[in-house]
This record gives C-alpha cells, sequence and structure tokens, in this order.
C-alpha cells in the first residue's frame, strides 16, 4: 500500500513539472515505507531524501520526525493527504512533504519546489460521515477513553454523562465499531480495541472539529507579576486550567508560556477576577469545558484533557509532558 502511495505521488510529480523523481529500495529493516530513498532529479543535481511514509499524522508526531531528521539526515514525509495544518507546522520545522496527489514541498538550499493546489482524488459515492467523531460524537469518545466501562452503561446513562442527545449514542458506537475500536466480549460486554490509535484520532478530530467551538478569546495578564503569580489567583468551582498550567500542578516540571483557562463563569466576572485583558495574541485563551465528568485535580480539567492540550500543541516541550503525565 505505501509502495504504492509512493509511485502515484511521484507519477503525479512528474506530470506537473520538470523534476524527475525515482525511489531505491530499503536502507534499513523495518516497516515498508521505512528507509526508502527518493532521489529527485532537479537542473542536473540530485536532491536525496529518506522518505517516511505514514497513513495518518498527527501534530503531536512533529517531534518523532524531528528527531529522526537530526539522526538520518534529510526526510520528507509523504502520505496520502495533509492537512494544511500539519503542512505548516512541517515547513516551519524544515521537514518536506509529498502528498499522493502531487503536491510537494521540497527544499534544498536556496531552491523551493512548492506545489499545493491539488485537491484529494475524488471518492466515489457519498459515504455517511463517521459521527463518532463530529463535534458531538467526540464528546461521547471522551467519556469512554476517561472510563470505558461507561460502554456498558445504558445509553440514556452514557448521553447524560456526556451532555449530547440520546440519539448520538448509537451513532458513536456505530462509527467506533466500524473503524474497529469495539471489542464485544459477550452479548452485554463491549470493551475498547486499538485505545493508542483511538486516542491518536481523538486528539486529531478534537482539534480539527470541537477545539474551534469551545474557544471564547484570547486575553492577557494585566501585568507581568500577576503572571508570574498565576498559581495564586483565585479560581472557582466553574474555572479550570488546561494544557501547560495543568500540566505544571500536576507533574511540577513544566513553567508555563502559553495557558489555558477551561470556564463556564460570566465571562466579563472571569476576566474582572483573574486580571485578564482582552487581546487577540495573548497567551491566555478561555474555552468553555467540554466534559461532564469529575476531574482528578480540582484545580485543572481532566487528565486526559490535559494530555489533549499538550499534545495537540505540537510543541516538543509539552509533548515531553504529555508522556510523562500518561505514564
Amino acid at each position: 500500500m505505501k509502495t504504492e502511495m509512493l509511485e502515484k505521488a511521484l507519477t503525479h510529480i512528474a506530470s506537473e513539472i520538470d523534476l524527475k523523481a525515482e525511489f531505491t529500495g530499503r536502507t534499513n529493516t523495518g516497516p515498508e515505507g521505512a528507509g526508502t530513498q527518493l532521489i529527485f532529479g532537479l537542473d542536473g543535481k540530485e536532491i536525496v531524501r529518506r522518505a517516511e511514509v505514514r497513513s495518518e499524522v498527527r501534530a503531536h508526531q512533529l517531534q518523532q520526525l524531528n528527531e529522526l531528521q537530526q539522526t538520518e539526515g534529510p526526510i520528507i514525509l509523504v502520505a496520502a493527504r495533509l492537512s494544511p495544518a500539519i503542512k505548516k507546522m512541517l515547513s516551519d520545522n524544515g521537514i518536506d512533504w509529498l502528498e499522493e496527489s502531487g503536491n510537494i514541498r521540497l527544499k534544498d538550499g536556496d531552491k523551493l519546489i512548492w506545489i499545493d493546489r491539488k485537491g484529494p482524488p475524488k471518492a466515489s459515492g457519498n459515504p455517511a460521515k463517521n459521527r463518532a467523531f463530529t463535534k458531538t460524537g467526540l464528546k461521547v469518545v471522551f467519556l469512554f477513553l476517561y472510563d470505558e466501562s461507561w460502554l456498558n452503561r445504558t445509553y440514556r446513562d452514557i448521553a447524560e454523562a456526556a451532555g449530547v442527545a440520546l440519539g448520538t449514542i448509537k451513532q458513536v458506537l456505530d462509527g467506533l465499531r466500524m473503524h474497529g475500536y469495539l471489542l464485544q466480549i459477550n452479548k452485554k460486554n463491549i470493551r475498547l480495541k486499538n485505545r493508542s490509535k483511538l486516542l491518536d484520532q481523538w486528539i486529531s478530530a478534537y482539534t480539527n472539529e470541537l477545539k474551534p467551538k469551545i474557544i471564547t478569546g484570547n486575553y492577557s495578564f494585566i501585568n507581568r507579576e500577576t503572571e508570574l503569580n498565576w498559581k495564586s489567583l483565585p479560581l472557582s468551582s466553574d474555572t479550570v486550567w488546561g494544557g501547560e498550567p495543568a500540566a505544571d500542578l500536576i507533574i511540577q516540571n513544566l513553567k508555563p508560556a502559553s495557558f489555558i483557562l477551561y470556564s463556564k463563569a460570566v465571562r466579563s466576572e472571569l476576566i474582572k477576577k483573574l486580571k485578564l485583558v482582552p487581546n487577540p495574541k495573548g497567551n491566555v485563551e478561555l474555552r468553555v469545558p467540554y466534559w461532564t465528568v469529575e476531574s482528578e485535580n480540582p484545580a485543572t480539567a481532566p487528565l486526559l484533557a490535559v494530555y489533549t492540550d499538550l499534545m495537540e500543541s505540537g510543541d516538543p516541550r509539552n509533548i515531553e509532558s504529555a508522556g510523562r503525565l500518561y505514564a
């Protein structure tokens, strides 16, 4: 499958510009595509890249790709399709990329090849959207990842706990089955399967589907002293820290550079109480909580939500802390 993806990508490049490209055999053992070299011919010069072929690419995998490029030399990430956000993150970090459609970013010295106008191949038919990874479905999936015993509760109990309509539950369960995330133990009991992969997909879908809907604004602390003493700010029971400050409170090794606050409080009262001022580029982001479960720490979002915040940020420092949190 990955070799086929490479062949299609290189064929589509050749039809677009005068860039000769071929791939050689694997230079080491491992998954198909690992260690494969791509050789691009441009103006009589060969540009060699190690190809990392991935079926799916998540923001939190950036650190792994950065480390690979540092240890193995220049790489090019090859995928069926990459989101605009992922392309930007890769490019900002000096990592070349190639899509099956022939879109490419390839930089060598002062030469830059950038094609990004071809859309993905059109799918036949009109398949229904998987309801497990919509804005509403993600709240239910969060509940299952938080505590999979919820899988064996009544639909009504699950709907009330996740804060969604009753009809959503069957759609989400059907979607999870379709992706191979549920294991039927017996007639009455099911469990999660491929949990790590599901968590990855949850983070990716959360970033695109749910997160944009819960952000209510960006702010700055009124002064530097307030920012440095953020731990002493009075939080009400309906307001908790997420992201970096939450991680610092839990594992105590991450000095926050950016702040996430989840709150149901009246915004005008909240910003006055926490000494915040509106700022579109501020490092304090207010969000509406998307969970109803009780957090393990009264001052922070649930661990799963904090882990998600850290991983989807794409910041290597945060990803390292997320690993400690996960452990």
